[in-house]
């Protein structure tokens, strides 16, 4: 949804000539560089839901909007003068936010001349409502010559209405700027959505509602998370216009023996605050609800009661991924106790029924770490259906990711000491277990971290003073007078490991070679962003990259090239007409010793005519590879050619060594693809195996 400053930025663009810079229209509206970063992302997504193009923006010269035929324009121009022109998505969102909290009961054809549009447009939209509605577990109501309307508890309602304000204010891409602008934007937004009633508490108590919040992080003596922030301020804002509105909850808290008022929640002074500031006088089921839904969005801070059986579960479920997958690691008192405490909150999520909120990593643990996401997902839900009863699925299942973030954080910790340390802050969208993955991952590749503080991006810029550090390293885009900072993927993508190469000496004598690369693999290779086919090349760049760095490491496990390339997996001076022929002849190698099918050598060939020349790793050497879960292990198969053959490489062709690598996974086969760098690395022996005519040549070469 476009809000009146992405408006202006829209017609500062199309209106001009030529680009202009993010500080120039900074400076125009009066906000900073981030925040017009961020308008742009907004706009972006609005062009895209339109199929219109997106902006251009060119670093070091600027930001352009093409509108040659006027669309954008006219768009703009009829949102000024007969409304808001909602998307698909945007009337969906109003639609739903209206059966829940405007409209108690309403009819198609009143819906269709609200937003303008024809009823057939409204039924088509009513089906994904009520997809959503069945979705989030809320009951929706539609009968001819009766209406449509929402049919369900007060407790599920309000479990509604904050679960779409988050998507019509998109707290998962903007709610830094929400913060920062003191949620001015909602009142925008909900203005656009015609959430009027909303609207309205929100005109009225917009600083009360904060007044709150920063008196329960004062009581508890805690930071919540950006997340939480937002969290509790939608809630706050929910339950007032409802209570103001006359809709009164249930709380039924003798039910609930688990939810008890903890330490840190002072619930006769946020009653009288509330009394106080809005005239409204909380009631006791009111204040329950309050209370569970702020131990619910408690993280870390101010320590507060551990129930024993958290941290008895937090046990078992380490112990059940370490048996269930085989694995060994010390996950440490603190680990347990982190995760305890997360458990602890999260029956407070449970009981209220909703999800903690969204998290951008959430996906890249669950790709990268499926087994360990399946055995604690499995693990949890029968532990905490025996403990609580009926509870769902989906809250389970999300809660699970998360917790299973505690545990890959411990699996990669690798600790190193005796080096002088460099102060470092982390910054992340949420202080829980996002920041314990990046925390490990730093230091698990750099000896000289330590990190003196975590804390939230709004706790960063609402900081009077922040602890002496040498860097800030954060999740999202920072600016900083005062701090230098940089920005990092959550799980660090090989580019942010190179880049803080640059600012820390990264010290890999006391690293176990094996581990660094596999964790790198495992991260890097099976989630962000790399195609299945490349996984292999990666892991033959890495053991370049650090060959250097660990000469001196213990060998006695290496893997010797000789247990795979046999002298019947060696063929000289091969002929070939082009780099398929030579692909297949490495191939048939394989293939006559039963190590792998026809279908995977035609694999290879496939993804070297998708892929050009990504097959050439070194000048004159093609390694063609391939995943296959499959087989048994890796095996390895290589050859000269007789006149080398061109793979389509630009600086690399022409072929003469090719070398073919099948493994049944990522990291098996590191250990050998780190002798393969040593021998190619070796001029002397690379010449000799072009030029060798016996296959014994080349055999005494890779066992010498």
């Amino acid at each position: 949804m476009l809000y009146e400053r992405c408006e202006q930025i829209i017609d500062m663009l199309i209106h001009s000539q030529t680009p202009v810079t993010i500080g120039w229209l900074a400076q125009k509206l009066s906000v900073s560089s981030r925040t017009v970063r961020s308008d742009l992302d907004v706009i972006d997504q609005w062009l895209k839901e339109y199929s219109l193009d997106p902006t251009v923006r060119v670093a070091g010269v600027g930001v352009l909007l093409k509108d040659p035929e006027g669309k954008i324009e006219t768009l703009l121009k009829k949102t000024g003068s007969d409304g808001y022109v909602m998307s698909s998505k945007e009337r969906v969102r109003a639609i739903t936010g209206w059966l829940l909290a405007e409209r108690p009961t309403t009819s198609i054809v009143e819906i269709a001349e609200q937003l303008d549009v024809s009823p057939a447009t409204v039924s088509n939209d009513l089906k994904k409502v009520r997809s959503w509605m069945q979705k989030n577990g809320i009951q929706m109501v539609s009968k001819p010559h009766v209406g449509i309307c929402v049919r369900d508890t007060e407790n599920n309602i309000r479990r509604g209405c904050v679960m779409i304000l988050r998507e019509m204010l998109e707290t998962s891409t903007n709610q830094q700027t929400l913060i920062s602008a003191r949620f001015v934007q909602a009142e925008q937004s909900m203005e656009k959505y015609q959430m009027n009633s909303f609207r309205k508490t929100l005109e009225m108590w917009r600083e009360q509602i904060l007044t709150v919040i920063q008196a329960l992080q004062d009581s508890a003596q805690v930071k919540i998370s950006d997340n939480g922030f937002c969290a509790m301020f939608l809630y706050l804002l929910t339950a007032w216009t409802r209570i103001r509105e006359g809709h009164a909850i249930s709380a039924k808290e003798n039910t609930y023996a688990h939810i008890k008022i903890q330490q840190g929640f002072d619930g006769g002074k946020i009653h009288n605050l509330i009394k106080k500031e809005t005239g409204m006088d909380i009631s006791k089921d009111e204040m329950f609800m309050i209370h569970a839904e702020w131990m619910s969005l408690r993280k870390f801070g101010a320590s507060h009661e551990i129930n024993v059986e958290s941290i008895l579960i937090a046990k078992e479920l380490i112990e059940e991924v370490k048996e269930s997958l085989e694995l060994e690691f010390e996950e440490g008192e603190d680990t347990v106790m982190e995760l305890a405490t997360h458990i602890n909150v999260m029956r407070y999520r449970l009981f209220l029924d909703i999800p903690a909120e969204h998290n951008p990593v959430l996906k890249e643990i669950e790709e990268t770490f499926p087994d360990v996401c399946q055995v604690v997902r499995e693990k949890l839900w029968s532990i905490m259906r025996g403990r609580l009863g009926e509870i769902s699925w989906e809250v389970c299942s999300h809660e699970a990711v998360y917790i299973a973030m505690y545990i890959v954080a411990c699996m990669m910790k690798n600790p190193l000491e005796g080096v002088q340390k460099k102060n470092i802050i982390i910054v992340c969208n949420s202080t829980i277990a996002t920041s314990k993955i990046l925390e490990s991952r730093l230091k698990s590749l750099f000896d000289n971290i330590n990190v003196v503080k975590t804390i939230s991006y709004n706790e960063f810029v609402s900081a009077s003073e922040l602890p002496d550090c040498d860097l800030v390293i954060s999740t999202m885009p920072l600016e900083s007078k005062k701090y230098q900072c940089i920005t990092v993927n959550p799980l660090l993508k090989l580019e942010d490991v190179n880049r803080l190469m640059k600012i820390f000496m990264l010290r890999m004598q006391k690293v176990d070679i094996n581990k660094y690369i596999s964790a790198t693999i495992n991260i890097a290779a099976r989630s962000l962003e790399l195609k299945p086919e490349e996984r292999i090349k990666l892991s033959i760049e890495l053991a370049k990259n650090i060959n250097e760095e660990v000469n001196g490491l213990d060998n006695r496990k290496k893997p010797e090239l000789r247990t795979l390339l046999e002298e019947p997996l060696i063929a000289v001076k091969v002929k070939a007409k082009n780099c398929y022929d030579a692909i297949q002849a490495a191939g048939e190698l394989l293939k006559n010793r039963g190590c792998i099918e026809q279908r995977h050598i035609d694999e290879m060939i496939r993804i070297k005519k998708k892929l050009g020349g990504y097959m050439v790793i070194d000048k004159g050497v093609a390694l063609p590879h391939l995943l296959a879960p499959e087989l048994p292990g890796p095996c390895m198969s290589m050859i000269t050619l007789e006149r080398p053959v061109k793979f389509g490489h630009a600086d690399n062709d022409p072929v003469s060594l090719v070398i073919m690598l099948v493994s049944n996974n990522n990291t098996v086969h590191i250990k050998v693809l780190e002798e393969l760098v040593d021998l190619l690395g070796d001029a002397e022996k690379r010449k000799k195996m072009d030029e060798a005519e016996h296959v014994y040549e080349i055999l005494n070469m890779i066992s010498g």
